[in-house]
């Protein structure tokens, strides 16, 4: 909200979906309302909502137009980007008062206004680096709900906006409105007015509060609030190491591949580790973290070759022998310099990551020449590397610079950490030669010479910001999770965008965990017995299963960095990272600029320009972005129109040659001067993406792959299929195999997905153009 606007008069009438209503509002600024969001802000807001309307069911309405993208498919309960589209400003409404909350209902005469109450909300174009519009709405008179309430309630709203500056802070609101009728706010504001209700509005008051609550009397501090039993420093390292193993052990079970024991284990009710949850198409991202001036920016730039605004006009600048020149050759890419905060917004580009080892069919074949002989040609959409291995378009997020005491708001604070729930796994760029401290300044003697700092110290406390960030989250709000017990306490991780089974995995690892260690059973039905050292444990176990991470060991050929990388790969895994490779990603990038740059501004074809290869091509941001991956593997699901040929469907011609996550020229020259081969269809003649004839070309083999998430089933790629509009029509039946020339096995729409039947033909009742010739 605004902080130099008032609220309006609490007797405005407004028109919602045709329901008139007495409205409070917020402070709302409109001279932007109307402006669209663009592509990033939009995929924000959307995920949101989306989110939201999973976690409140019961109370969530949206407001404002959208439209089915399938009719025919359409789920009114699903609000996705993959089921409908959105028309800005969205707009929707939440009701406070929790519709299947027992406990609720017996307070709400006590606690609740006698009628319901919704907060409304409405995003700004900006949002959310900028504060939503935000009102109430109910059908109350004053007498029911006075202004003095509405006014100290609104106060609230405003404060819990204000904490979560620049971040999705909807879900935020609803459990700050939540928590002030929960602790006595409405009576406190009718007898002391807005300001003084919104001062007190945690403390409990005696005549508002319900037997239970006073029946733990002893649990609570001086301000009559359940907290967290303190513990020694000592236990709370010895917790965070226990949360690291049962982390370490679910990766290591979410990485099996056994169909037998995955079936298995979801006949008997067991399917942590094996992604239980909601499966579909993955839009893969992987985060970069790591104290300002570490290379992140380098090494974002090496790894989408200077490509995030595609198409952009280019700066070339001729490179002096060591091939060092002007930095920004290429428009768009992440800004570089030796200081802290470079990079001020996130950047976000598509990179190519090599398929996770044994993840493709080819894999157990051998050289693809061995193939080429059998007169199998295998394709690849987007090309493959020096080592044949093929390449998976994957988003790249470098975020702002991050420092010591971020989660108390340092640095860029919390709009560093909220930018990392995009993220399925991380890799930390380390500055592994030693030559800055934690805040990524040089370090210096007294002499002023150049010192060392261990860069093992600043795996710790990375770490140590992503553990305290989200246990100040929840510990914040302790007393009311208490109150509505586990429920409540799985509400609050749907922030770090994943879903609730994911939670529930993590929640039954730590109970099996502290059962077997400790003797503690159905430690989440007692959670007013935790103290802090378990609420580590919880939140150390889930911040290493969400952001498993990959260490870019940078500045590699300083010649301090040498003893250093040798001494963090002996202590792996340790403090949430699991593997490590060396590499200098300004090495990398110079040589990325390099070919970059001759190729665009070559007017001659690829084809005929001479391949300007100067020693051999460094992969280590290549090697880096896999090893980051193998630690949340997807499944690749490989579509085909013929179970013998493996030929692609010509349904995904379109995806092959116009998707926007294709490698440009310059990417392709680094490609193909590395010893690597370009995407299938790329027409080196003429430096563009053609579709192939079915007369004049070789069909390639096995040229698609699909990412879907751990816990598909055949229906979600049928599903993921359709929406791309590869296909039409309704599922009839699919065929499936692992290896190139295996017998084929017919599938069922409910078969989980995996490499056993990755290789997959699926038929329908409709069919498009090119199925009827």
């Amino acid at each position: 909200i605004p902080a130099d606007t008032s609220t309006a008069s609490s007797n405005s009438e407004i028109d919602v979906n045709t329901t008139t209503n007495k409205e409070r509002h917020a402070a709302i600024d409109r001279t932007t309302i109307n402006e669209p969001p663009d592509e990033e802000h939009a995929q924000a807001q959307i995920d949101e909502v989306s989110a939201l309307a999973q976690i409140f069911p019961g109370e969530f309405k949206l407001l404002s137009p959208s439209s089915p993208i399938d009719p025919d498919t359409f789920d009114p309960d699903d609000y996705s980007e993959e089921s409908r589209n959105y028309k800005h400003p969205i707009q929707y409404s939440i009701i406070l008062q929790p519709q299947d909350d027992p406990v609720t209902q017996q307070q709400s005469n006590l606690l609740w206004p006698p009628k319901n109450i919704s907060l409304r909300v409405q995003y700004t174009p900006n949002y959310p680096d900028v504060a939503p519009n935000i009102s109430l709405i109910h059908d109350m008179n004053y007498l029911e709900f006075s202004s003095n309430q509405s006014d100290a309630l609104m106060n609230v709203l405003r404060k819990a906006m204000h904490n979560e500056d620049g971040m999705p802070c909807v879900m935020g609101l609803v459990y700050a409105a939540r928590d002030f009728f929960e602790g006595g706010g409405l009576v406190a504001s009718t007898t002391t007015g807005p300001a003084s209700a919104f001062e007190t509005a945690d403390d409990d008051n005696d005549d508002a509060r319900s037997h239970d609550d006073l029946a733990d009397d002893e649990k609570r501090n001086s301000r009559g609030t359940v907290v967290l039993r303190p513990c020694s420093r000592k236990r709370i390292e010895e917790c965070n190491a226990q949360g690291l193993e049962i982390a370490t052990a679910m990766l290591g079970r979410a990485h099996s591949d056994d169909v037998g024991e995955i079936n298995g284990a979801r006949d008997a009710g067991d399917v942590s580790g094996f992604g239980s949850g909601k499966g579909g198409s993955w839009k893969y991202t992987i985060g970069l973290v790591g104290k300002p001036s570490a290379g992140k920016s380098t090494f974002f730039n090496a790894a989408t070759a200077f490509a995030r605004q595609r198409g952009e006009s280019i700066r070339y600048t001729h490179n002096d022998e060591h091939g060092a020149g002007d930095m920004a050759i290429v428009t768009g890419g992440a800004a570089m310099a030796p200081h802290p905060f470079t990079t001020i917004d996130p950047n976000v580009g598509f990179c190519l990551v090599p398929a996770p080892e044994g993840s493709c069919p080819e894999d157990d074949e051998g050289p693809l020449e061995d193939l080429m002989k059998r007169g199998l040609i295998l394709g690849s959409t987007h090309g493959r590397d020096s080592r044949q291995r093929r390449l998976i378009p994957v988003c790249l997020k470098d975020v702002a610079g991050l420092v010591p005491g971020a989660y108390q708001g340092r640095g860029k604070g919390n709009k560093f950490l909220d930018d990392l729930t995009d993220a399925d796994v991380l890799i930390h760029v380390v500055d592994a030669s030693g030559s800055s401290d934690a805040e990524g300044n040089k370090v210096v003697n007294e002499e002023g010479s150049e010192e060392s700092n261990h860069p093992i110290n600043d795996l710790a406390w990375v770490r140590n910001e992503l553990v305290e960030w989200v246990y100040f989250n929840l510990a914040s709000r302790w007393d009311s999770i208490v109150r509505r017990g586990k429920k409540k306490l799985l509400g609050m991780f749907s922030g770090y965008k994943q879903s609730q089974s994911f939670v529930l995995d993590v929640f039954a690892a730590m109970e099996k965990f502290m059962l077997k260690t400790q003797s503690r059973d159905r430690v989440f039905d007692n959670l007013d017995s935790w103290d802090e050292g378990d609420l580590h444990t919880l939140v150390s176990a889930f911040v290493g299963v969400r952001f498993p991470m990959a260490l870019a060991l940078n500045k590699c050929d300083l010649p301090s960095a040498a003893s250093f990388i040798k001494d963090i790969k002996s202590q792996l895994p340790i403090h949430g990272a699991h593997v490590g490779v060396g590499l200098s990603a300004h090495e990398e990038m110079k040589s990325m600029r390099h070919h970059v740059g001759l190729a665009l501004k070559s007017s001659e074809p690829s084809a005929t320009r001479p391949q300007d290869i100067v020693g051999e091509f460094p992969n280590g941001v290549w090697d880096t972005l896999q090893s980051a991956m193998s630690l949340r593997v997807p499944v690749l699901v490989f579509p085909v129109n013929d179970m013998k040929s493996y030929e692609p469907l010509p349904g995904m011609t379109q995806f092959a040659t116009r998707d926007s996550s294709l490698p440009n020229k310059g990417m392709i020259s680094c490609i193909t001067c590395s010893g690597g081969i370009a995407p299938f269809n790329w027409d080196a003649q003429n430096d563009i993406y053609i579709p192939m004839s079915n007369s004049n070309h070789t069909k390639p083999a096995l040229r698609d792959a699909l990412l879907m998430k751990p816990g598909s089933i055949v229906e979600d790629v049928y599903m993921g299929l359709k929406w791309a509009g590869a296909i039409e029509g309704e599922f009839v039946r699919a065929e499936g195999a692992s290896e190139i020339s295996e017998k084929p096995k017919l599938l069922s729409k409910t078969d989980v997905v995996g490499r056993h039947n990755r290789i997959m033909r699926i038929m329908t009742t409709k069919r498009k153009e090119w199925q009827r010739k």
